[in-house]
């Protein structure tokens, strides 16, 4: 047994860990959020804290109608730039809190006055230590270099902030997330066939739309680091835009299509896939949608917000497995190691 997947199996302690140590620090946040009138979120991270960043920034547009974007780091590191973040809340989210180029940004953050957060692994870390907030995501020493129990207990706190600052009654649905993980872990017998199904298979394009985004983006670095496949992601309306030309008979394709506001466009996608001989993998618990692919994986019905939870284990596994059967070691990812610092 793979270390990566006993992790995976941790996730819902790891997740009620989160909930346990984060539920008072979101709703202090938020007050401090509505009593400086704060109006704009920045947010920054690298590799899977990036991904989990950008479901965030969904959910905080969506529950709490604030507009949220995107630090690059360079614009600070390399071009010495100085960006005005004064009235914004600032979050940064890292693993290990050990990221220079993190720390560089969210230090000038403070230095103009904005609200700044850290979200860690390591309370003791120089990341932790900086921001005016730390939300900490008490999942253990994880061992896997392709992280995955930080990835969801990153999530999980992010969208207890989301919901925090909405206001929203929403937090009972963070309560049931550890079932939602357990409900994915029951697929695995059908994600180790469609792996073993799909193991000669180099190349994908990951398609996906709205929330789901930063779960592709997550399942294209997992495939990179794990199975050594070059993966591609795009939302299923900017593939339209130009990629689509890539298409062709016996191109891989990866489809994460949640039943939903979005089913129409995934539908859509798939059938013009399908007429062109694609190979197509699917996961979703849309029918017509699993019945337009070559491999699916039928997940269980989930809302917004934990379908990007169950998701994410499901294509967490799935990178693992295809990383087994093409005769690689999900733990020992080449030419990585656990704490990659970057300037």
């Amino acid at each position: 047994m793979s270390v990566m997947f006993e992790e995976i199996m941790s996730e819902p302690e790891v997740i009620k860990n989160a909930i346990h140590a984060n539920s008072k620090k979101v709703e202090e946040i938020a007050e401090e959020v509505k009593k400086r009138r704060i109006k704009n979120i920045t947010i920054i991270g690298r590799g899977t804290s990036d991904n989990a960043g950008l479901c965030f920034k969904y959910f905080s547009e969506i529950l709490a109608g604030i507009p949220s974007g995107t630090a690059h780091p360079s614009v600070t590191t390399m071009y010495g730039a100085n960006v005005d973040y004064s009235d914004h809340l600032f979050v940064a989210v890292s693993q290990s809190g050990k990221s220079i180029d993190t720390l560089a940004v969210l230090t000038q953050a403070n230095k103009q006055g904005a609200l700044t957060v850290a979200v860690t692994n390591d309370e003791t870390s120089p990341l932790a230590r900086a921001g005016k907030f730390h939300l900490n995501l008490s999942a253990g020493e994880e061992k896997s270099i392709a992280s995955a129990k930080t990835y969801i207990a990153e999530l999980t706190v992010l969208y207890m902030l989301a919901i925090a600052l909405s206001g929203k009654p929403l937090m009972p649905v963070v309560y049931s997330f550890p079932k939602r993980v357990e409900e994915a872990l029951l697929l695995l017998p059908e994600i180790q066939e469609v792996a073993e199904k799909t193991k000669d298979m180099n190349n994908f394009i990951i398609l996906s739309r709205g929330v789901m985004q930063g779960v592709g983006k997550e399942l294209q670095l997992k495939l990179n680091e794990c199975a050594y496949t070059f993966a591609q992601f795009y939302g299923t309306n900017d593939f339209m835009h130009g990629p689509f030309a890539l298409v062709e008979e016996g191109v891989n394709v990866i489809i994460l299509a949640p039943d939903g506001e979005c089913s129409e466009n995934f539908r859509d996608i798939a059938t013009r896939l399908q007429l062109l001989n694609a190979n197509v993998v699917t996961f979703s618990d849309n029918s017509d949608l699993l019945n337009l692919a070559t491999y699916g994986v039928r997940m269980p019905a989930m809302d917004n917000l934990s379908s990007t939870i169950g998701y994410s284990v499901a294509i967490h596994l799935y990178a693992m497995e295809l990383s087994k059967v093409k005769g690689h070691n999900p733990d020992a990812p080449r030419n990585l190691k656990k704490v990659t610092i970057t300037k």
